[in-house]
Parts: C-alpha cells; sequence; structure tokens
C-alpha cells in the first residue's frame, strides 16, 4: 500500500539556508580577499591586477571581442573590477544573512553567468572555475524559486520581496533553464559527443590580426596555449613576394607595441635571446617589407605559420 510522507518545511529551510550561506561565503570571500587580503588586485597600473587574468581569459570565451573592448579602455577595466568585487560582496552577504534573498540569488546567478561565459573555458585546465560556475547557478536558482525560509533576516522582518513573480511555470523555466545553462556551457566548451577543447591549453598558437592602416606592420595574437607560462619565440623567417626567405632573430625584431599592459606582463620583451608572449596578449611588430608569410619559431612548440594580409 503507498502511503504519502510528509517531510517537516524546516527540512527544506535547513537544505536551502546551507546551500545559500555556501554560495553567499564563495563569494563574499572573493571580494574580501581584493578589498583586504591582496588589494593589489584592484590597482589597475600592476601585472597583479585583476585585469591580468582578463587577458589570458579572453581568447576562449564566446565574449572574446568586449573583453578586449574593456581592456583597451583601462577606466572601464578598472571600474568593472571593482564593480564585480562589490557585487560579490553585496551578493555573498544578502545570501548568508537571507537578506533580500530573491533579489541576491538573482545577483549570484547573474555573477555565475559572467565566470562562465568569462572563464568557463579554463574549467579545463582549472577545474574550479567551471565547476564553481555551474553550480553556483543551480544553488542561485534553487535560492530564487524557494525564497527567504525560516532561517532568515527576511522572515524575520516580514517579507518576501518579488515572491508574487516566481509562479509554477516561473520556477519550472528556471529549472530547464539551469539544466540548459550547465549542458550548453559543457557541449559549448568541451563537446559531449565529441569531446574536444574550444581552445587549446596545451599548445601556444598565434594569429595575425588585419591592420590594414598600418601594411608593414603585423599584430600578433596569441589565441591559444597554457596560461601557467609564456610563449618564447626565438626567430621569424619571413617569405616575401619574390619568393625569397629572411631570418629575423628575437632580439631584430622591431617591436611596436604590446597592447593591455601592464597585464600582458611586458609580452614582445626580449630575454636571454628570446621574445615572450603570454597567452592572450597582442603584439604589433614591424615585417620586412613584402612580407607574405612567416613562420614563427617557439621554444617547446612546433613552428607557427602564419600568413599577412595582402
Amino acid at each position: 500500500m503507498n502511503q504519502t510522507v510528509n517531510y517537516p518545511k524546516w527540512r527544506a529551510d535547513i537544505a536551502l539556508r546551507a546551500s545559500a550561506i555556501a554560495m553567499g561565503f564563495v563569494f563574499l570571500m572573493g571580494g574580501w580577499r581584493r578589498f583586504v587580503n591582496v588589494p593589489a588586485k584592484h590597482d589597475i597600473d600592476t601585472p597583479a591586477s585583476l585585469a591580468s587574468k582578463l587577458v589570458e581569459a579572453a581568447p576562449g570565451s564566446p565574449i572574446e571581442p568586449i573583453i578586449h573592448w574593456v581592456m583597451s579602455h583601462p577606466w572601464v577595466t578598472e571600474w568593472s573590477i571593482y564593480g564585480m568585487s562589490t557585487a560579490e560582496v553585496v551578493v555573498g552577504v544578502g545570501l548568508i544573512l537571507g537578506l533580500l534573498t530573491r533579489v541576491a540569488a538573482a545577483g549570484s546567478a547573474l555573477l555565475n553567468v559572467a565566470m562562465m561565459l568569462i572563464f568557463g573555458w579554463m574549467g579545463y585546465e582549472c577545474l574550479d572555475e567551471w565547476t564553481m560556475a555551474a553550480l553556483g547557478f543551480a544553488i542561485s536558482i534553487s535560492v530564487m524559486i524557494y525564497g527567504t525560509g525560516v532561517y532568515s533576516l527576511d522572515h524575520a522582518l516580514q517579507r518576501d520581496d518579488f515572491a508574487g513573480l516566481f509562479t509554477r511555470n516561473v520556477c519550472l523555466g528556471l529549472t530547464v533553464l539551469s539544466v540548459v545553462f550547465t549542458v550548453g556551457f559543457y557541449s559549448y566548451y568541451f563537446g559531449i559527443f565529441d569531446f574536444g577543447k574550444r581552445t587549446s591549453t596545451g599548445v601556444y598558437h598565434i594569429s595575425v590580426i588585419d591592420t590594414p592602416d598600418n601594411p608593414d606592420m603585423a599584430r600578433l595574437y596569441v589565441d591559444a596555449g597554457p596560461s601557467s607560462a609564456h610563449a618564447y619565440v626565438t626567430f621569424i623567417e619571413y617569405t616575401l613576394e619574390d619568393g625569397s626567405q629572411r631570418a629575423v632573430k628575437a632580439e631584430e625584431i622591431d617591436v611596436i607595441k604590446s597592447h593591455f599592459e601592464p597585464w600582458a606582463h611586458a609580452s614582445g620583451t626580449i630575454t636571454d635571446g628570446v621574445m615572450k608572449l603570454r597567452l592572450g596578449s597582442m603584439v604589433d611588430i614591424r615585417v620586412p617589407e613584402g612580407a607574405v608569410s612567416a613562420t614563427v619559431d617557439l621554444i617547446g612548440n612546433k613552428d607557427l605559420d602564419i600568413e599577412f594580409q595582402q
């Protein structure tokens, strides 16, 4: 004989409160770490700035052009970093205390979306980035759906803001969205049936960005490779229009500009006879007149063939 088991509501209250506190603590400590423990992460004029992480995250992100635009405007970068840290602290406190619970959970969901869009691909290299965003989004949706619960400041203040918005259909839609978010991003970054990586984390790759206004210049962009080290260029061998070749050693390369400094960690500088390039860096170099292609020799990496705009 089937029996219906009615579980006490306090169990759900405690379970959701535990999840909210855990998610809140993660965000609170993320902001606290930058404001208190390592304030250099907010110093926009140093390589220690959080912007340095954006440099290496951009190549694998689906919003790569937006990240590049932000980094090309230092004041936007600076306020974005402060805004992210502040949002993490506010959302974290709200979730921990159960104050404006649904609003805090919505903010948490948005922060996790941003994390997945920017750093999600790095989950293959550093699994906490992808896992935290995927699980964090699911936790945020759960707290949004359930609301304040008994063990919260909202309950003590007898308020549950926006509760009327969360109808059964809305809650079902948010649940589906949570699943789509996790499975969709996993498929996008790594694939499910045909597993692979959208961006290589083991082998460096350099592409050339067109600069039509400067035909004697090439913009090299390191759009793949590990973020824990640099690509080291020993020489570049150019192929000219007449078929002849010209090899240029690293110390002879004329570096016009390294973009995203100081966060690109002095990419394009010559050290011990090699030019270092960090993942995500863009470096403008002078190329010989009539160069149509080139082979870049990298230490510990196969030679890279690049083509120049004609």
